[in-house]
């Protein structure tokens, strides 16, 4: 199945696929198919290399991205310093960010491709007038924004409460569905980033695997083994918190 849309007078070409991953979106949860092909009717497809800045801190909202294929960070940093800090990994299905778009504020974060990606991006007017026809869709921008301040607390619990070792056992648990019995997983960024994600320095994060070693955690490389995922997950207290 594919749709032709023309936004600003360029055809384009929207698959079915596409309105698939569109349906796994929260923001766009329960809205009938007809509605998903509205909106995807306004849209337009890019795809941006692995390194591409979709956007910097500060610029203006004009659209809302969804990601139907690839990984992207969002990152952070001073006005004017060199160094910035990454606040968090998108995946496949995933849209941001809903909150700049819809206060007409410049973007907190910026962007950045962690692997070749394909993007939908719905113009921010097109995506007000259906929020104002379409109360189901609002309700949902209303759920989605709501999960993701959920989640901004957790991020800022765990900082405050918890040390870089738990933080980087989360990171791991959350890299597995299993909770029981050993696994052995590839981590999927380098050091650096992962550093970035956990909220320490590269230095600190090696201190940080090594005393991991002492609850049956080993590194060779890109690899990692946990000996025992029920015992880490009591270690960095996974599970036990409200979200």
């Amino acid at each position: 199945m594919e749709i032709s849309t023309t936004p600003s007078g360029e055809a384009r070409r929207i698959h079915g696929d596409d309105l698939q991953i569109m349906a796994r979106v929260p923001l766009f949860a329960g809205l009938t198919p007809e509605a998903l092909v509205d909106i995807a009717g306004q849209s337009q497809v890019s795809r941006v290399p692995r390194g591409a800045t979709l956007f910097r801190q500060g610029d203006a909202a004009k659209v809302l991205h969804v990601l139907l294929e690839g990984q992207v960070a969002l990152m952070a940093g001073v006005e004017g310093g060199g160094e910035q800090t990454m606040l968090e990994i998108l995946d496949s299905g995933e849209s941001f960010i809903a909150a700049a778009l819809l206060t007409g504020k410049p973007y907190l974060m910026s962007a950045m491709a962690l692997a070749p990606c394909r993007l939908m991006e719905i113009p921010r007017d097109a995506l007000l007038t259906r929020l104002r026809a379409n109360p189901d869709l609002a309700l949902a921008m209303l759920a989605s924004l709501s999960r993701h301040f959920r989640l901004l607390i957790q991020e800022v619990k765990d900082l405050k409460l918890k040390s870089a070792s738990q933080r980087l056992a989360l990171y791991l648990m959350g890299l597995t569905q299993r909770r029981r019995g050993s696994v052995t997983l590839r981590l999927p960024h380098n050091k650096g980033l992962i550093a970035a994600r956990v909220g320490v320095r590269p230095e600190t994060l090696s201190r940080a695997f090594a005393h991991l070693k002492g609850q049956g955690v080993g590194v060779d490389g890109q690899m990692v083994t946990i000996a025992d995922l029920a015992r880490l997950g009591r270690y960095c207290h996974e599970g036990r918190e409200i979200v």
